[in-house]
């Protein structure tokens, strides 16, 4: 055994010469057989060579006796260790045992500092480092985005493609092969009463073989699935699995009632399988099959304007990212040959090969940016901790000084008191690692459920890498928390402690101070954070969209059956006259399009006598087709004009347009709208459908828009697109969530042809825009909070340690007449003074810091005044709070204990 570790454990140096022994015990034995044979009359050379002959091969036995001394020399030197080890140990916990509320505080408070980095390790490890799950060799799996530049030269990065886009890339050799994808959206499971939603990805037969996902039971579907007519096959997940038919093995062959048809079960997916992205599924349907199903038309086919496909690729062994992306451009410009010569798209658009863990897309989630820094966050937290725990420590070696004074006179040896003190520190550090695993457990399952609700995530009390790094983190955080504490124990001044002198107890009190300012600053800087967020997050619920998202429903209906589209639109109409009755229910009317949920355009309107047709950045102008009462519903104003009425809605009624204010001043510049024409399709000469009112500008599909888009809405008689309504938008006087289930009631008695009818709130169609500012303005603040508290424990704990350890002084000084206002200003002032040390300290660190989050927050500026200056005023009533009591403390201290003392 290495002499650092013997002597470390003070264990005894029981290695000897063994050969030495081995020498000895051979020799005793060869002059009792000398002995023995000169007693029988032998010469004593005689004797010696008999006794040698006798005795056999000297050496054999030599290298047979070493190896006896050796083995038995390890076995006690390991016994001696575990022996030496428990007692340490057993020293160690009875003299945390002796200390519940010392061993509780540490505990708890390492608890919460190793907990908010497990649970952030959940997030970070589904966000930025893992693939999704059941992907055979990851690292050859990319995903296709496209970088094209836009009408005004702005550069765009989208992983939306059409279909001939994807069969483009089928032949490229760089790619072993290539699947599409389109989903999850939301169908119907069942009918009537019982109906569900269910989530669904419509997926070519390439993508489960390429991922390399193998079913639990059954099969994956096939080529021959997929073909338009055939009878249909679906995967379902193994979650949808166990829900929905309880692990039933006979689930082969169900037949699954969908709103885009009937499916069979041919396969079940395995545990947590979400196909190549990061949201749940429960079911995956072929990818032709479902669209002819859903669009009555293999159109989409052909077309190149017909986004709605996400596209995946393996490798080709020994293919590069960049060589696979070169030939994968070439392909795609190919296709678009036609479309580049006639101007309609950037000859310089280049295909990516990303990898398909989510953080190194190149067009990364919001969610994913704030990840990175919460996951700093998180790590500043068990920093704080570590910083109260090391306090606390040295708190408390202070206490001990005396008995350690003791122990060291008695001859224990300097290095055996560190290593029993670290060996506490790490108890203590386990049994917090403890305890953050059971918090991972609880939180990680809140945070999935109320801020990533659109993530499937794993159980963090499954990942194995949480349980290393629950164990890496609990050893570190023992030797941060516990080195310098276990150093100062045992450099006291011996012949001072063991006389009982006070004095050299206030001499790491510039390390508690320290300590304590640095874990004020980073509260500080944790704290800004988290203001910055909450008002960005306030600033982006309270931005004006044109519309009132939380007062408005949004109601669809699915169908028993397909139906022509002439009936939708006639059972759309009579539940538009239903849900109008409904008392709450201000305005109703009828839409093709969804605000934040789904867009169309019929191609480039054009105005009589305007020569060249305007553009605008962000593609469009986008269509929508509305009844009268849309607009109302929306509670959009209408500027010049009128709204629709409701004999704009009749067969056979004039084609007339409502535009956008944005649209208005860029068609017509230097004219009045209203009365205008615009010209609809790609006829020689459309007819004139007239414009009749201009509505205010709103927000599309985007919070932030740097410029408003153009839009123009239609009426229902409108020729240029026959299409049946898609939706019923509700405007109520109350919170829309609150009407959903009386919406969805009198829908579902509108007609029997009606398979389910849905309502939700508009505002939940905004909310996956929030989310990134609702995940840092929550974790931000939760840390913050938590960091906050860590802090201001840690400062009580040493002024009641000082306040304690001050009695005496203080006893004198009420004897010499200092009163209770001194007194309580002596112990305030002190914790004040540390409080603003850090928060000075904290505020020059979130100011430096603050550029690199500005790109994070909503129209925030990262050093906002109100939200420095807040944090700062927090900081300082927090620590007079944590001050209050020892201040207290002080001025109940005995004069007359003190002068018996001197």
């Amino acid at each position: 055994m290495p002499r650092g570790v013997r002597k470390l454990f003070r264990l005894a140096d029981l290695r000897r010469d063994a050969a030495a022994d081995v020498d000895e015990e051979v020799r005793y034995h060869l002059e009792r057989l000398v002995d023995d044979l000169l007693a029988e009359g032998l010469s004593r050379t005689e004797a010696e060579a008999e006794a040698r002959h006798r005795f056999g091969d000297v050496d054999a036995y030599r290298r047979a006796l070493e190896r006896i001394d050796g083995r038995r020399e390890k076995t006690m030197t390991r016994i001696e260790l575990l022996d030496t080890v428990w007692r340490t140990w057993t020293h160690a916990l009875r003299g945390l045992a002796r200390a519940p509320g010392f061993t509780l505080s540490v505990v708890s408070i390492l608890a919460l500092g190793l907990g908010a980095n497990a649970v952030m390790f959940g997030v970070v490890d589904r966000l930025l480092l893992s693939p999704p799950a059941h992907v055979r060799d990851a690292g050859t799996v990319r995903h296709v985005y496209a970088r094209r530049h836009l009408a005004d030269g702005s550069e765009f990065v989208g992983r939306s493609f059409t279909y001939p886009d994807y069969t483009d890339l089928l032949s490229v050799p760089a790619f072993r092969s290539v699947a599409a994808w389109s989903g999850p959206g939301e169908e119907t499971l069942g009918r009537g009463e019982g109906a569900r939603p269910v989530r669904l990805v419509a997926a070519s037969a390439s993508l489960v073989p390429l991922l390399g996902a193998e079913p639990v039971i059954g099969r994956a579907f096939t080529v021959e699935d997929a073909v338009p007519g055939a009878a249909g096959a679906a995967w379902v997940s193994h979650e949808m699995w166990e829900r929905a038919f309880d692990r039933d093995p006979d689930v082969l062959g169900r037949v699954l009632d969908l709103s885009s048809g009937s499916y069979t079960v041919v396969g079940v997916a395995p545990p947590g399988f979400t196909g190549a992205g990061l949201r749940p599924v429960d079911v995956w349907v072929p990818l032709e099959l479902h669209q002819v199903r859903v669009t009555g038309t293999t159109a989409w086919q052909e077309h190149r304007n017909w986004w709605w496909l996400r596209v995946v690729a393996r490798l080709a062994d020994g293919v590069s990212s960049d060589a696979a992306a070169a030939q994968a451009t070439a392909a795609h410009r190919r296709g678009r040959e036609d479309m580049i010569g006639r101007g309609d798209y950037d000859a310089t658009a280049a295909l990516l090969a990303s990898p398909i863990v989510a953080a190194q897309d190149p067009d990364p989630s919001a969610e994913s940016r704030v990840a990175r820094w919460l996951a700093a966050v998180s790590a500043i937290v068990l920093l704080i901790a570590c910083f109260n725990v090391a306090n606390l420590l040295m708190a408390r070696a202070a206490e001990r000084r005396h008995e350690v004074a003791v122990r060291l006179a008695l001859g224990v040896s300097r290095v055996r008191l560190v290593a029993e003190l670290l060996v506490q520190s790490l108890a203590l550090s386990t049994a917090g690692a403890l305890g953050a695993l059971a918090l991972a457990q609880a939180a990680g399952r809140t945070i999935h459920r109320v801020l990533l609700p659109d993530l499937a995530m794993t159980s963090p009390a499954s990942s194995g890498r949480l349980l290393v790094l629950l164990g890496v983190g609990a050893v570190l955080t023992a030797l941060l928390a516990g080195v310098a504490p276990a150093l100062q124990a045992t450099r006291s001044d011996l012949a001072g402690s063991l006389r009982g002198e006070v004095g050299r107890a206030r001499s790491s009190s510039r390390g508690r101070t320290g300590l304590l300012v640095a874990q004020a600053a980073l509260s500080v800087v944790l704290l800004v954070g988290a203001g910055l967020f909450v008002k960005s997050l306030r600033q982006a619920r309270g931005l004006d969209l044109g519309f009132d998202a939380r007062h408005v429903v949004v109601a669809e209906l699915q169908w028993n059956e397909t139906l022509p589209s002439d009936e939708r639109t006639t059972i759309y109409r009579q539940s538009l006259e239903r849900v109008r009755r409904i008392p709450g229910v201000r305005a109703a009317g009828l839409t093709y399009t969804v605000p934040f949920a789904s867009a169309f355009s019929i191609g480039t309107p054009r105005v009589p006598g305007l020569d060249s047709v305007p553009t605008h950045p962000n593609g469009g102008p986008y269509a929508n087709k509305v009844s009268s009462g849309y607009f109302e519903a929306m509670g959009l104003e209408i500027l010049r004009g009128r709204s629709f009425e409701p004999e704009d809605d009749a067969p056979g009624a004039a084609p007339v347009a409502v535009v956008a204010q944005s649209m208005a001043r860029a068609y017509w510049p230097s004219g009045d709208a209203v009365g205008s024409c615009l010209l609809l399709g790609d006829e020689e000469n459309p007819p004139c459908t007239e414009v009749v009112g201009i509505v205010e500008d709103h927000r599309r599909e985007e919070l932030v828009e740097d410029d408003a888009e153009w839009l123009y809405f239609l009426n229902q008689a409108q020729p240029a697109y026959r299409g049946p309504p898609q939706a019923v938008m509700l405007g109520t006087d109350v919170e829309a969530s609150r009407m959903v289930g009386a919406v969805q009631a009198e829908l579902r008695a509108t007609s029997p042809q009606i398979r389910f009818a849905s309502a939700q709130s508009l505002q939940d169609n905004i909310e996956p825009q929030l989310r990134s500012w609702t995940l840092g303005a929550s974790l931000f603040s939760a840390f913050g909070v938590l960091a906050l508290v860590v802090a201001v424990w840690g400062l009580y704990s040493v002024l009641a340690f000082e306040v304690a350890t001050r009695r005496r002084e203080l006893g004198i000084r009420c004897a010499l007449g200092a009163g209770v206002p001194r007194l309580l200003r002596l112990v305030l002032s002190r914790a004040v003074s540390v409080a603003a040390v850090g928060v000075a300290l904290g505020l020059a660190v979130a100011i430096l810091a603050a550029r690199a989050v500005g790109p994070l927050l909503f129209a925030v500026s990262p050093w906002d005044s109100t939200v420095y200056a807040s944090v700062g005023a927090t900081l300082l009533a927090a620590a007079v709070g944590a001050g209050l009591l020892p201040a207290w403390r002080a001025t109940r201290a005995d004069p007359r204990e003190a002068l018996q003392a001197e």
